[in-house]
């Protein structure tokens, strides 16, 4: 991998197969669009810490057994919400949430379920993310009754 080259990588350019498949999984979760911009974004300022999330989270992480993607999204949403500070991960990971069909509503669902172990603040945060994200997308939540 060049550091120096383009926001671009393809396959051609990788020389390691367990980045390979990070990539893959991460186009096919996430979309060419958002994974370039992502790697544009963070590989000027750490080519090793994009690399290393490639690899890790979607070369690794996400092919472990025992979740499926669905519940491996809302498992990586509900963790970034009680983390706080987290509202652009948080709408990275909407957007794969939204892209594999996970219903706005577990979204929400998940996000309130997380006010009595993670506190309102952190709750209510994730949740105007979520808004604003789904908002974005044309897709807002019932309100509830």
């Amino acid at each position: 991998m060049n550091p120096d080259g383009p926001a671009r990588e393809t396959c051609e350019d990788c020389s390691d197969a367990k980045y390979r498949l990070g990539l893959e999984t991460a186009t096919e979760l996430a979309g060419n669009e958002a994974v370039q911009a992502f790697l544009a974004d963070l590989r000027p300022v750490s080519p090793a810490a994009s690399r290393l999330v490639v690899e890790t989270v979607f070369g690794s992480l996400h092919h472990l057994p025992g979740l499926d993607q669905r519940e491996r999204a809302l498992v990586t949403l509900t963790a970034l919400a009680v983390l706080g500070d987290t509202g652009k991960e948080l709408i990275i990971h909407l957007g794969i949430a939204h892209r594999i069909g996970v219903p706005p509503t577990t979204v929400v669902a998940a996000f309130t379920h997380l006010s009595a172990y993670a506190g309102f603040p952190r709750t209510l945060n994730a949740l105007a993310v979520a808004k604003r994200f789904y908002a974005g997308q044309g897709v807002l939540p019932p309100e509830e009754q």
